[in-house]
């Protein structure tokens, strides 16, 4: 038996195009710790849907365990916008976050969480010293 044509065509001076732009997949750098939180979630945990408005709730309902909840899921379970504590949704960030149930919470009205970030006393830069309160004798 003869060569296959495979073997005719390699020995005639072709070449495969899978073996010169062959790869390897290459393997993007591990993450650091500090970076994962910068990740922006978007998995709702109550309807287990990929949803662009999910938040995260510390709630109290017995209805759900839910803490990172969708719009639509937090206004069917009438959650009050005060549980939210997270901004992190692309919809949230461009200022487009509206609730149909109740009031929406805002966020430019809060301190900066994270960190003990303490204002400082306006005259000196320390804490005012704590002062008793004279009782009435």
């Amino acid at each position: 038996m003869g060569k296959s044509l495979k073997e005719q065509l390699m020995n005639a001076g072709f070449r495969s195009n899978k073996m010169e732009n062959h790869r390897e997949s290459a393997k993007g750098r591990e993450r650091k710790q500090s970076e994962k939180h910068q990740t922006t979630r978007n998995f709702c945990e109550h309807c287990q849907l990929i949803q662009p408005d999910v938040e995260r709730y510390k709630h109290r309902m017995p209805t759900t365990e839910a803490e990172w909840i969708c719009l639509a899921c937090v206004d069917k379970l009438m959650i009050d916008d005060k549980f939210r504590v997270t901004q992190q949704s692309d919809v949230s960030k461009k200022g487009m976050f509206k609730r149909y149930f109740g009031q929406t919470k805002d966020f430019s009205k809060e301190p900066p969480r994270g960190g003990n970030h303490r204002k400082p006393h306006p005259k000196n830069g320390n804490r005012a010293p704590h002062q008793r309160k004279k009782k009435p004798y």
